[in-house]
């Protein structure tokens, strides 16, 4: 078995979004284990930090997820073949989804999976999205400009910039307010 990996050009565009624009411009390609390791460990590295900045207020959520981190980091760093950083990689990668979905998952003393109950992670905390009112601004102004918005009168993406930050200083409770009294249908599609 080759010592290396082909990465696809959609893998590229991917590290891009998450190294930022073009630091990986012409990954994609054959790459040597070495390579693929250190760039997976970039990938981990950041997913901890953005694990960090994201997850409020669940201290034993974030230390177990951590610890599936620093679990694939040590594997990272000893001599396994491509094929054995991969799967690791991605156990470890389904490991930390479910434990965001709400715990980790253990069905080894059952037979079967054949109840909705048996895929509830929820004993511990339920993953619950919560947009408060300057990110409910942003999913507006991420819909402006579309066909549906403009026929109901919302500025586009410019013009509802300048109202929010020019005529309501910024003022993300004012503008969900007006949007909520102005385009009350789309307010309850939305949110």
């Amino acid at each position: 078995m080759s010592d290396s990996i082909y990465i696809d050009p959609s893998f590229e565009t991917f590290l891009n979004r998450v190294f930022g624009n073009d630091r990986y411009h012409g990954f994609s390609g054959n790459r040597d284990k070495t390579r693929w390791k250190n760039t997976l460990s970039k990938l981990f590295d950041s997913f901890e930090k953005h694990i960090k900045a994201n997850i409020q207020d669940d201290p034993e959520q974030v230390e177990n997820i951590k610890k599936e981190l620093e679990l694939i980091k040590l594997a990272l760093r000893s001599k396994q073949s491509i094929n054995d950083i991969n799967v690791n990689s991605i156990r470890a990668l389904f490991e930390i989804c479910f434990q965001l979905l709400g715990d980790k998952i253990d069905h080894t003393d059952r037979k079967v999976l054949n109840h909705p109950s048996h895929y509830k992670l929820n004993k511990k905390r339920t993953l619950v999205y919560h947009s408060d009112n300057l990110q409910k601004f942003w999913k507006v102004h991420e819909r402006a400009g579309t066909s549906k918005f403009l026929d109901a009168g919302v500025p586009g993406k410019t013009k509802l910039e300048d109202f929010f930050f020019d005529e309501l200083n910024g003022k993300s409770d004012e503008f969900i307010l007006w949007f909520k009294e102005t385009h009350p249908d789309l307010y309850l599609e939305i949110f």
